[in-house]
C-alpha cells in the first residue's frame, strides 16, 4: 500500500525493470564449476586436504 503523502502509480505503467533499456551485461564466458556429487554433497564431514 501506498503511505500517507506517496502517490499511486497506475498499474499499467512501466515500473522497475519493465521498461524498454536493455542491460548492458557482458556475457559470462567462463564455464560453470561442476557441483559434487553424491554422499560427498550431503554429508557433514569436512573436505579432506588435496
Amino acid at each position: 500500500m501506498a503511505k500517507a503523502g506517496m502517490r499511486r502509480p497506475d498499474p499499467s505503467d512501466p515500473h522497475g525493470t519493465e521498461s524498454n533499456h536493455k542491460q548492458h551485461f557482458k556475457k559470462n564466458d567462463v564455464e560453470p564449476v561442476p557441483e559434487i556429487q553424491g554422499k560427498a554433497k550431503y554429508g557433514n564431514k569436512k573436505a579432506g586436504r588435496i
